[in-house]
């Protein structure tokens, strides 16, 4: 399973349209896409600045949505002012029944967008975690 944490900061002046994409991120994610557990959008407190909470049902769920149609033909650059991904883990028994984040390797026989979106977005594991059930 892969469960990340986005923080986006959007340009001045392009909440509107930023908000916009996502409404129909959302309904094309859902419409279209299988093994999405959470794709939620949130306000920050600082202006300009938004949480998006993803889970998938593993790795290559996620890689998929990276990948996919909708996802591409939407114009980012013109709406974002800086993103950053956080893969999280959930605690156990307190984790809103998500599966633990894992990375499993790509299989020799991955496609050329699976490679791509790999080394667009790879799942950084936090050491620390292994300590943790």
């Amino acid at each position: 399973m892969t469960t990340l944490l986005a923080h986006l900061t959007i340009k001045p002046g392009k909440e509107e349209e930023w908000e916009a994409i996502m409404h129909d991120m959302i309904t094309q994610t859902f419409a279209t896409e299988e093994g999405v557990l959470r794709y939620e959008y949130w306000k920050g407190q600082e202006p300009n600045f938004y949480y998006c909470l993803l889970s998938f049902t593993d790795k290559w769920t996620f890689y998929a949505h990276q990948m996919s149609d909708h996802h591409e033909t939407h114009d980012f650059a013109a709406v974002l002012d800086g993103i950053r991904l956080e893969y999280v883990d959930p605690v156990a028994g307190a984790g809103g029944g998500l599966p633990k984040t894992d990375d499993p390797a790509l299989p020799d026989d991955a496609s050329e967008a699976m490679k791509t979106a790999q080394e667009r977005f790879p799942l950084d594991i936090a050491a620390w975690w292994a300590s943790r059930k």
